[in-house]
């Protein structure tokens, strides 16, 4: 085998870099998750299987265009029924959690 010649290389002196470093700050954080029906009912469930629920239970529930603070006591397939007999149809609801003392 032949000896092939050697290469030119050049030297560097400062360091090679094309990568940019920034930094995004965002003033408030948002969720857009919603939840599907199945995740919502889910969610009304476990609720309802909660150990502070014993007749009622207090949560904050989302809708399309406020959020309320209700007593709820019992569901049925449409609607969630609260302690002043109100009826509050679970296809409005975005999201449910219990209330914070």
């Amino acid at each position: 085998m032949t000896k092939l010649p050697e290469l030119f290389t050049n030297t560097f002196n400062k360091k090679i870099d094309n990568s940019q470093e920034y930094t995004t700050v965002k003033e408030k954080f948002t969720e857009d998750k919603t939840l599907t029906k199945y995740e919502l009912n889910k969610k009304i469930n476990q609720i309802f299987k909660s150990d502070n629920y014993i007749y009622k239970i207090n949560v904050d529930i989302t809708l399309k265009n406020q959020i309320i603070k209700k007593t709820i006591i019992g569901k049925n397939s449409t609607h969630l029924i609260t302690i002043d007999n109100e009826l509050i149809p679970i296809k409005d609801i975005i999201d449910i959690n219990e209330s914070k003392k």
